[in-house]
């Protein structure tokens, strides 16, 4: 072996030896890196563990959201809001034991679950939000064992310097979401627990409806009805702070139909309020057919209480005697008011009531009752102004003059 062998096998040796320990050192690099990245892990698993496995959250109050839009109202009523480690899966579903969450909601009116519980996984850990979304299961069904996706739901815990500020159910495949307010157990929450709080006119209102809507049709929606209205006479100031309209509204025509007010004055009272608060709810929500089904019902069944009302729009400028001499101008006006809600949707013609009325209102127009110039465009055109002027009047007297004299 000459000198240069020797010393190219020299350079070689070397530049292997090098080789190896730009290796080595990439090896442990990454091995650091990997180590480094299970301890994250690690502890973000711990994080979410020590935050989640047994996460209480007491909702007082809860807003839905259909594209993006606040519908329904504030409604104002407990959700207890639960979130378990999974240890040993769930009733109903085939889950692997510390796989992911469950969530659970329980009605604090009646005790019984929200919903059925929704096995969840985090996506999303951070200082401002957690969210868990829902995977494909097995569940227990009729049919036996189905695989069902429950990746449509999504919930998100809202935080603010380590505070719980409200919580989000998402119901991806319907474009709706749920958010549950801060309960009352914080300071931090107290102007979410102020907005949640409704006047007592209100409130009693909500627990009449509450019953209606499981069946109790009886003292048990009456006598909350009853008291609203005693509450609401009491102190008219309560009024300016109604949250749902559409809702109070139907409570107080609820009321009306029991037939157990019969002074007058006192019907038209109940009904003009009624009117004004369904209106407002149209006023916010024009698309909605139950609230002009409301309205439509409510002048129907209150026609000649409600026709006082009117009088005082449409004969404004005449003196009290002379709007006795002229009833027929309320009247006539009502029935505007009723053809223009009635041609809203075809569909509330399907309840027999509005059928009648619509088929009695089309036969006026046709046989010239309103005038041989008047159509069904220009009918329902003075029944929308109508409307606005009934309650632009209402507005004004009861919610900023406070006045509720009929």
């Amino acid at each position: 072996m000459g000198i240069f062998d020797f010393l190219n096998n020299k350079k070689k040796e070397k530049a292997r030896q090098e080789q190896l320990r730009l290796q080595e050192e990439k090896r442990r690099a990454e091995e650091q890196r990997r180590l480094a990245e299970r301890r994250k892990q690690e502890e973000q698993q711990r994080r979410e563990e020590s935050f989640l496995s047994n996460f209480e959250f007491d909702s007082t109050c809860h807003q839905r959201y259909e594209n993006g839009q606040p519908v329904r109202g504030l409604q104002v009523c407990p959700r207890y809001i639960k979130i378990k480690k999974n240890i040993n899966g769930c009733s109903g579903y085939q889950l692997t034991p510390g796989d992911g969450y469950i969530l659970t909601a329980t009605n604090g009116d009646t005790g019984q679950p929200q919903f059925a519980p929704k096995p969840m996984r985090v996506v999303k850990f951070s200082d401002s939000e957690i969210l868990l979304k829902g995977y494909c299961v097995s569940a227990q069904t009729p049919f036996g064992w189905q695989e069902i996706d429950l990746s449509d739901y999504g919930f998100s815990i809202i935080l603010e310097k380590n505070v719980v500020k409200k919580c989000i159910l998402f119901l991806y495949d319907r474009n709706v979401k749920l958010e549950y307010m801060v309960g009352s157990k914080t300071t931090e929450n107290s102007a979410n627990n102020t907005a949640c709080r409704m006047v007592e006119t209100e409130s009693l209102v909500v627990e009449a409806l509450k019953q209606l809507s499981i069946g109790n049709n009886g003292d048990e929606t009456y006598h909350p009805l009853y008291k609203s209205w005693r509450s609401y006479k009491d102190n008219p100031e309560q009024l300016k702070n109604i949250k749902d309209f559409g809702h109070y509204g139907m409570g107080l025509m609820i009321f009306l139909s029991y037939g157990t007010i019969s002074d007058i004055d006192d019907r038209q009272q109940l009904a003009s309020l009624a009117y004004l608060f369904i209106s407002k709810a149209i006023k916010q929500n024009s698309a909605n057919a139950n609230l002009f089904k409301n309205r439509l019902l409510l002048m129907i069944t209150n026609h000649e209480a409600f026709e006082y009302t009117v009088s005082s729009v449409v004969n404004k400028d005449q003196d009290f005697f002379s709007m006795n001499l002229m009833p027929f101008q309320a009247r006539d006006a009502m029935f505007k008011m009723e053809y223009a809600d009635l041609s809203f949707n075809r569909a509330l013609l399907s309840i027999d009531i509005l059928a009648s009325k619509y088929k009695d209102l089309q036969t006026k127009i046709n046989s010239g009752f309103f005038g041989k110039e008047s159509t069904n465009e220009s009918i329902i055109s003075s029944g929308k102004s109508l409307h606005e002027q009934v309650l632009t009047y209402l507005e004004h007297k009861v919610l900023d003059e406070g006045d509720i004299d009929f």
